[in-house]
């Protein structure tokens, strides 16, 4: 895995619960916010925050689940209705006593969301468009894990299992940015991706800036803003690293994984893994 966060809030102090508030809001006196349920539209776009709907929580307090670039947050209202609390209640030993209520609330509109951003990124298919599972990968020309990924995946994406998206970044060396721009710049970029995918992995060993398909040295305006957009979405889901994985289990809930982990690849087929 090649490394290119935000932590959770935490806390506040409700009835038995002990708490740390990490971000509170009071409504400004006179603002119509002062009898609403939630702070200001205003101030909660401010924020970057999400809202997904009123939450059952303990300790007493009218609670909601929203979220930021992908990391659940949860919203407190304080008994005089004036005053929010963005945090985490704690018990008296320290456990996160809404964790499990506010990742249940978040978690399938949170992958909705990513799910319609990875369909609308600027992305190359490996694979058959109707293949019965499809993965979403970041990746860098130069990262030589995703170059594992794709080798270690030929078996399913030949059989028409599996279906890979490519999306490229170019975060790993100077290089990367004409080699991202020279395949998305082909004819045929699917084959231009499967090129250079296959010579990166027949001359394993060399200098990394070398292997594959050579780099533009001008990027076009169009490939440096797709490949600008694509570093913009992987970093917005918290993603830090190539390869970048993500896809739907079987139960329909989105998965991601960085690097090459054992069993990566019959984890995104719902195998056992060594099957």
């Amino acid at each position: 895995m090649l490394n290119l966060s935000k932590t959770a809030p935490a806390g506040i102090a409700a009835l038995a619960a002990i708490a740390i508030a990490t971000y509170a809001w009071a409504a400004p006196a006179g603002n119509a916010a002062a009898a609403a349920d939630l702070p200001s539209e205003q101030f909660l776009a401010e924020q970057g925050l999400t809202i997904v709907g009123p939450m059952q929580a303990a300790g007493g307090l009218k609670a909601w689940a929203a979220y930021r670039e992908q990391q659940p947050i949860p919203i407190y209202r304080l008994p005089d209705g004036k005053h929010w609390v963005i945090g985490t209640v704690i018990d008296a030993q320290g456990k996160d006593v809404n964790a499990k209520t506010l990742q249940a609330a978040v978690q399938k509109p949170m992958g909705q969301q990513i799910w319609g951003d990875l369909e609308r990124s600027h992305w190359i298919g490996d694979g058959r468009p109707d293949a019965a599972h499809i993965a979403y990968v970041f990746t860098d020309p130069n990262c030589p894990y995703c170059n594992q990924l794709w080798r270690e995946a030929r078996p399913w994406v030949q059989s028409g299992q599996l279906q890979l998206r490519h999306i490229l970044v170019a975060v790993l060396r100077p290089s990367s940015e004409g080699k991202a721009a020279a395949i998305l710049g082909a004819k045929s970029p699917e084959q231009a991706l499967a090129g250079h995918a296959q010579a990166y992995a027949d001359a394993q060993g060399k200098n990394p800036d070398t292997l594959g398909i050579a780099a533009l040295p001008r990027i076009p305006l169009s490939a440096r803003d797709a490949l600008a957009n694509n570093v913009s979405l992987m970093t917005a889901m918290g993603l830090r690293a190539t390869p970048a994985s993500i896809w739907k289990n079987a139960q329909g809930q989105v998965q991601t994984r960085t690097g090459m982990p054992p069993g990566l690849l019959e984890e995104m087929l719902g195998k056992p893994a060594g099957k």
